[in-house]
């Protein structure tokens, strides 16, 4: 049930997505949206979809002692908890992606394990001509996308990776639960055509037995 409701607020966090882009525009035109407006868009959308299946959350933000880039927020029910790591990949080299894995292992460190726990990553990112950068999608799915040729009527070509998300995630902390996805909030204003050189990644993952 609670992958079920995660799958819902990712759908509609699309939307959300869309109107933080106008919000914050031209912020998120130069530079992507922080990560503290990702990771809270994206609770208030689980928790309004969890309220609406009569499900309480209490929010709240995780103190981090390693003084981590990114925010860590936690959904608190009665029967499970939802964790959300919100990631600007301002930059695609390794560093960005390693900050993103550290992340993660500090929320392992911390879950319950009397309770069911999820996995939510949010993370925005500009492509630029880097090698690294045209990598991104790949190293996120697993694989490059099946419209690989919007991307290059966009003028981005992209490119395999060696490595990716859920294979390092596998190898390291035994997660074989995932459900990544790529999203374009951003259209051009001339024809409302989707814009493929922003994007918006999410991964949910479950990260331990009920």
């Amino acid at each position: 049930m609670v992958s079920d409701l995660l799958t819902v607020s990712i759908q509609q966090f699309q939307a959300d997505c869309q109107q933080l882009c106008e919000q914050h525009y031209p912020t998120v035109h130069n530079r992507g949206m922080r990560e503290n407006h990702l990771g809270k868009a994206l609770c208030r959308r689980i928790m309004t979809t969890l309220l609406q299946s009569d499900i309480h959350a209490d929010l709240s933000q995780i103190e981090d002692t390693n003084n981590l880039p990114q925010p860590i927020f936690k959904l608190q029910t009665q029967s499970f908890t939802i964790w959300i790591v919100a990631h600007r990949l301002l930059s695609a080299n390794l560093a960005r992606r390693q900050a993103l894995l550290t992340a993660v292992d500090s929320v392992l460190t911390q879950q319950n394990p009397e309770q069911e726990n999820h996995l939510l990553v949010v993370a925005d990112h500009w492509f630029d001509r880097s090698k690294a950068s045209k990598e991104i999608p790949a190293w996120w799915l697993g694989q490059l996308p099946v419209e690989i040729d919007n991307y290059v009527k966009d003028g981005i070509r992209l490119l395999s990776s060696s490595t990716s998300l859920k294979n390092t995630l596998q190898d390291s902390y035994a997660i074989d639960d995932a459900h990544l996805q790529i999203h374009h909030p951003l259209h051009r204003t001339s024809d409302h055509a989707i814009l493929h050189k922003y994007i918006v990644l999410t991964g949910h993952f479950r990260i331990n037995a009920a």
